[in-house]
């Protein structure tokens, strides 16, 4: 398997689809996140609990099977399924299953799975497995998370920043219009 995957790896690369120069680069604020997932492991809760923790917005559950036969099918008509909604399209999908072994995560080292990935118009966050776990998506994908909790943390900011952040443009903006009135007054 470590070699089935290695020559996919090369293949892939040689013809250009690890290349960052065409990774596209996540909202800063996205409005709608897509997650592409088994819907009953813990992976799912992770990300929503994440998101909710830092800035709440509406996120589309498109579940899918994570490993075996039909995988690489669920995961594939999702992101095309995402990419071919007319309304409410996310802004960004983020794919994330659990750890495995090799053989766990060998539908997310499919060739054809990381071409629809690589043609996705919308931003792909890939999530699979643990820090350690590497697949032939997470290459190919906009961003790889080390984690199912991560990739939600990379893709929603806190939104207690942003409220701080917008306070003091306020602040300084409020400032300049007072001392250019000060001026001018004068």
């Amino acid at each position: 398997l470590l070699k089935l995957i290695e020559d996919r790896k090369k293949r892939l690369q040689k013809q250009g689809y690890f290349d960052e120069d065409k990774k596209t680069s996540l909202p800063f604020l996205p409005t709608r996140i897509g997650i592409i997932t088994s819907p009953t492991g813990s992976v799912v809760y992770d990300i929503i609990n994440r998101v909710n923790d830092r800035f709440p917005m509406p996120l589309d559950i498109w579940p899918v099977a994570v490993q075996g036969n039909d995988a690489v099918s669920s995961i594939s008509n999702a992101i095309i399924g995402f990419n071919s909604m007319i309304k409410e399209k996310p802004d960004v999908i983020i794919i994330a299953r659990g750890g495995g072994s090799t053989e766990d995560l060998m539908a997310f080292n499919d060739e054809d799975l990381a071409i629809t990935v690589y043609e996705s118009k919308i931003p792909i966050v890939s999530a699979i497995g643990h820090e350690t776990d590497t697949t032939i998506i997470d290459l190919v994908s906009d961003l790889r998370a080390s984690t199912p909790t991560a990739a939600a943390e990379k893709t929603v900011p806190l939104k207690n920043e942003i409220h701080i952040q917008l306070e003091n443009l306020y602040f300084q903006l409020d400032n300049k219009v007072k001392f250019k009135y000060i001026t001018i007054k004068d």
